[in-house]
């Protein structure tokens, strides 16, 4: 099921790629970016929603009934059924692929070889959501750098919440830094949720103040000058995998993270 993209208020980051096999050279498919929860993440954001109304309830808690809801949830799928998580979508079993069998006998040994796999159903819920999201930003080339989860290294925490003077590690595809004009650049973002496209305001890492550059992490140390805000993180490179560069840098973008002391 898919939802129709409109424009609303919402800000995601589409990273596009150039098909492979077009009839039209100028054919792209796009990926959001992303960054993956954790648990821990939920409960706390869950606590903070309800910091100023008394609950009773506290990480513990929490803790405890997430980790029985997904042990019942494995029990039932284990038992063939489909599971309805939390009104949010249906999650349920089903075979791949298709398979040849007489219809006059129903042998199971014709599934044989066949994998089962699990499949998701988004609610009219999650669907209305997606719905109210809107794209702040959209990168545009096949082998542009990848940014798919910050790490906080003060917390050791995926998060986009990161402190000034403290140190980052991006986590992705091709981000080391290689070629020239390559670099590190935190990008204010405006008010109206994108990114300010005027480079004489955006800020660079220093050499030394990169501390791993690799093909899938990077990891830096954001200056102790920068002011506090919203900024999304800019990684340009000629790297594009293996011993092979790109004749031209290519950039690739991270969600919209927050600075603070």
């Amino acid at each position: 099921m898919a939802t129709v993209y409109t424009d609303h208020d919402n800000k995601i980051n589409v990273v596009s790629h150039q098909n492979q096999f077009p009839e039209n050279e100028n054919s792209y498919y796009g990926r959001v970016t992303r960054n993956t929860v954790t648990l821990e993440q939920l409960i706390k954001g869950i606590l903070d929603d309800n910091q100023n109304t008394n609950t009773g309830l506290n990480a513990y808690i929490l803790n405890f009934a997430m980790d029985r809801m997904k042990s019942r949830i494995l029990a039932e799928i284990k038992a063939g059924n489909a599971v309805s998580l939390l009104d949010l979508g249906t999650l349920y079993l089903g075979i791949k692929g298709s398979f040849t069998m007489d219809s006059s006998n129903t042998d199971v040994t014709a599934l044989k070889g066949k994998e089962l796999t699990v499949g998701f159903t988004p609610s009219e819920d999650v669907q209305n959501t997606v719905s109210k999201l809107k794209v702040g930003s959209i990168s545009q080339c096949l082998k542009a750098p990848a940014v798919n989860n910050i790490v906080n290294l003060s917390t050791k925490q995926e998060s986009k919440l990161l402190n000034i003077g403290k140190a980052v590690e991006l986590k992705g595809s091709r981000l080391k830094l290689t070629g020239e004009n390559s670099g590190i650049w935190l990008i204010p973002v405006k008010s109206d949720g994108t990114m300010d496209t005027d480079e004489t305001k955006w800020v660079q890492i220093t050499e030394e103040n990169i501390f791993k550059n690799y093909p899938k992490s990077l990891i830096f140390q954001i200056p102790p000058t920068v002011t506090t805000g919203k900024y999304q993180i800019a990684v340009r490179t000629t790297y594009c995998g293996g011993n092979t560069e790109l004749k031209t840098p290519a950039i690739g973008y991270s969600p919209t993270v927050e600075l603070t002391e």
